[in-house]
């Protein structure tokens, strides 16, 4: 398996992989999806092939989520009230309960939440969207956000880069185990997002 991802490696030129980084990341904080977790962590293993794309790999997702934070920013702040009719009716359990997360933090810490938040996953895109529709000031959630994204970035591209390739090579070793618990890991989250975060809904609308 690690032969066969480092062969993928192989045939993608290192701006491109930077390219695809930043887009993810930049997807990430401006529409929520993909996980940045796990976009980071491959970038890593990818900067892994070639030492000195490492810190070049954290400034480039970085970048790309902190222009995806200003953007979802911007539109929370200017069409707040389309969003908040969206949340209130959308049928995406989990990012309503993710929002109703990040606005009770946001309402019981003020605008250092923007901060707190970036280091939690799922809430940490989320938070902007509060923020947005608070009086929070551009700068303050620019300067907020750029030191929670590069800490969050620089951990996760770390994981990637000095992790991946041994867990490939355990993966590829003890692979019955890995499919075992990737299989449990899938249903967990199944399980949480469609009963138990459906279940707080109804709760919430009685």
């Amino acid at each position: 398996m690690s032969e066969f991802v480092f062969m993928i490696f192989e045939s993608i030129s290192w701006p491109t992989a930077l390219t695809i980084g930043f887009l993810l990341l930049f997807l990430n904080g401006a529409i929520l999806t993909p996980s940045s977790e796990l976009s980071l962590a491959v970038v890593g293993l990818y900067a892994s092939t070639q030492a000195w794309l490492y810190m070049p790999a954290v400034f480039v997702t970085t970048a790309g989520n902190m222009i995806g934070f200003v953007l979802l920013f911007l539109i929370s702040r200017r069409y707040s009230d389309v969003i908040t009719d969206f949340l209130r009716t959308s049928r995406f359990h989990y990012i309503k309960h993710m929002n109703r997360k990040a606005i009770h933090g946001f309402q019981k810490h003020g605008h250092l939440y923007v901060l707190y938040g970036r280091y939690i996953p799922n809430v940490r895109s989320v938070i902007t969207i509060p923020a947005g529709f608070s009086d929070m000031p551009l700068s303050r959630f620019v300067l907020y956000s750029a030191f929670g994204s590069l800490s969050w970035s620089l951990v996760w591209v770390s994981v990637g880069f000095f992790l991946g390739p041994h867990l490939l090579m355990i993966i590829e070793t003890h692979k019955l185990f890995a499919a075992a618990l990737l299989l449990l890991i899938i249903a967990a989250v199944f399980v949480h997002r469609h009963f138990f975060l459906r279940n707080r809904e109804d709760e919430a609308a009685i």
